[in-house]
């Protein structure tokens, strides 16, 4: 992919940028927030290009109703012996739109490669897509079922091939910016940091990541809209044919300062290894 870059932007360019970014930050306030939710009789949620209406059609039944991003329609239905009905709505690994198909591998491909000098290590804060869970809340012990997910933005439910078609990986695939913390883009991205170190004798040019996500955790803040996943650490090396790049995973560093919560949909990994991108990461 070929990525186009402008050498400097003018004063209404910047102002521009500043008034999408307040715009987006007002739509998002009209939106749902991650977190658990009572249904006594109704309960609409609302979220990018999603519906969800959830209400009680008699004493011991529930009814689910979800318009999702290209207008398609789920229903169904909930059964529930008189007592009021409550669910979670948290970010989840997307890993299951449009189907599991991949080795849990994910393929980032960064908007904007970046250049990482010689002998250095730098941190920067990426987009990471995530899909969207609904969870039952079970009566007996409070544990969370998952019931439903979705993705509230089409373009992530894509693949990609690491490698070439003989031998290549197949990993689900998203396009995504290096960000700072006061570009939140809710419910399609968490946040996602990259420690990077270059042990190489020259610069070079990032301009993809993959790497596995199932030992990963996204974390949430209750009643709000933020999420980040777990974080990677990736080291460049000179390998045994190629320069190449290490990836490790890294528990998420901040998650007792944020006050966030663990996500539902935890990891179903332990591996502790390292990826190795061996195939090119330009």
């Amino acid at each position: 992919m070929n990525d186009e870059t402008s050498g400097g932007a003018s004063e209404s360019n910047i102002m521009t940028k500043k008034e999408k970014l307040e715009d987006r930050t007002n739509e998002n306030q009209s939106f749902s927030n991650y977190g658990e939710y009572s249904v006594v009789e109704k309960l609409e949620l609302k979220l990018p290009k999603t519906e969800i209406a959830i209400e009680r059609k008699s004493e011991n039944q529930f009814s689910y109703y979800r318009k999702n991003s290209q207008g398609e329609i789920t229903n169904k239905i909930i059964p529930r012996t008189g007592k009021d009905l409550k669910i979670e709505l948290a970010p989840i690994l997307p890993l299951n739109l449009p189907a599991k198909k991949t080795n849990d591998l994910m393929f980032l491909r960064l908007a904007k490669p970046i250049y990482i000098e010689k002998n250095s290590n730098i941190d920067i804060l990426i987009q990471f897509p995530i899909e969207i869970g609904v969870y039952i809340t079970n009566t007996s012990d409070n544990s969370g079922d998952f019931f439903d997910c979705f993705t509230c933005e089409p373009m992530h439910s894509r693949f990609a091939l690491y490698g070439t078609p003989e031998d290549g990986n197949l990993c689900m695939y998203s396009k995504v910016g290096v960000v700072d913390k006061s570009e939140n883009d809710p419910y399609i991205y968490a946040f996602m940091k990259v420690s990077i170190s270059n042990q190489l004798t020259k610069g070079v040019l990032i301009g993809k990541l993959v790497f596995p996500v199932t030992n990963h955790n996204i974390y949430y803040k209750n009643d709000d809209n933020i999420a980040h996943i777990d974080d990677i650490k990736a080291v460049i090396l000179n390998g045994s044919r190629n320069d190449e790049i290490e990836i490790e995973h890294m528990s998420y560093s901040n998650k007792s300062e944020t006050q966030l919560k663990l996500s539902p949909n935890t990891s179903t990994s332990n591996s502790k290894g390292k990826f190795v991108m061996e195939r090119g990461f330009d």
